[in-house]
């Protein structure tokens, strides 16, 4: 991909040429604005009408100079000027700079390091929860297919470097989300982005089980072996079939009206000092509350007489509306 600063750069110097030469026929020759100007571009273009021509041999010396000197600079900004828009590398650049002031602007945003098969996965997922995100890839291929879709927000780089990751703000993420195929690349990645950013929320993928131990020492917060847990689905999809099948729809099936959530109660909510009989969640919103997660406990199938406290997190099930309507109670919002 070419850049634009090359052609900047020659551009201007080819606008100074111009503008010392009007100014040298003006003065030197007695020549008006305009007739220099003229006999400036038709010498630069060699089209030599020869209606305007030097009178002094000063006046003959500073056009060879602009000759010699114009005629390739006017050569190189057009020609390269058309070939990038040929080529489609000029519409490239303004696109890849509309996407880096769209990336300058995220905050909470997710950040996923490789876009390969789990990749993919994760950034749909990210587009159906309708949540920001930036991609990091470096695999050309995969670069030229975001480039067709025009819809997946990108860097081209190799998230391992500082540059790459700061490039997609990873100090204002809310979580990053390692999945390339190489442990030592997502050990790496993690190291970096906890050292960028200590309260980020990582989660990394482990093609080996003995890596899910380096990886949580090195700061990932939740490792992810997607062999075991296939495996693990494999044999649950034999032995319980029914229960995965529900599950399964429940994640993937998008017509339904029924999601998973998670919620955090701000000490101003209705619901803080409430048992659980008594916040009337199934009753009044319709959500059925999974679990509770009290610091690093976590208390599941709470008891009716269960109290919510403030920080408390719920793991809630139900449709999008109500767990929408009660996200606005657990932040403590007056609900009409």
């Amino acid at each position: 991909m070419i850049s634009l600063r090359p052609i900047f750069y020659a551009a201007l110097a080819l606008v100074a040429l111009i503008c010392i030469g009007v100014v040298s026929f003006v003065s030197l020759e007695q020549k008006s604005i305009n007739d220099a100007l003229w006999l400036i571009l038709v010498s630069m273009t060699t089209v030599g009408y020869g209606d305007q021509v030097p009178a002094t041999t000063a006046g003959r010396i500073i056009i060879m100079l602009l000759v010699l000197s114009g005629v390739g600079l006017l050569t190189y900004v057009l020609s390269t000027i058309f070939v990038g828009i040929v080529e489609g590398h000029i519409s490239d650049i303004w696109g890849k700079r509309k996407m880096m002031k769209e990336i300058s602007r995220l905050k909470d945003h997710i950040i996923v390091c490789g876009a390969g098969r789990v990749g993919r996965e994760v950034v749909a997922e990210l587009i159906r929860e309708k949540h920001d995100y930036v991609v990091i890839e470096k695999d050309p291929v995969i670069l030229n297919e975001f480039h067709e879709e025009g819809s997946v927000i990108f860097i081209a780089g190799n998230a391992s470097e500082d540059k790459v990751l700061i490039a997609a703000r990873v100090a204002q993420a809310r979580g990053v989300i390692t999945t390339l195929s190489d442990d030592a690349e997502n050990l790496m990645i993690t190291i970096a982005c906890r050292d960028f950013n200590p309260t980020v929320r990582i989660v990394a993928r482990a093609n080996r089980p003995e890596s899910i131990i380096r990886l949580k020492r090195a700061g990932a917060d939740t490792v992810v072996c997607p062999s075991a847990i296939a495996g693990n689905r494999m044999a649950l999809a034999s032995l319980k079939p029914a229960s995965v099948a529900f599950v399964q729809t429940l994640i993937e099936e998008p017509d339904i009206d029924l999601s998973l959530e998670e919620l955090l109660l701000n000490n101003n909510s209705v619901l803080v000092g409430k048992k659980l009989k008594d916040s009337r969640l199934r009753e009044e919103y319709g959500v059925m509350l999974l679990a509770i997660r009290r610091g690093d406990a976590i208390i599941t199938n709470p008891s009716s007489a269960e109290q919510l406290m403030a920080r408390d997190l719920l793991i809630l099930c139900g449709a999008e509306g109500a767990l929408s309507l009660l996200e606005k109670v657990a932040v403590g919002e007056k609900v009409t």
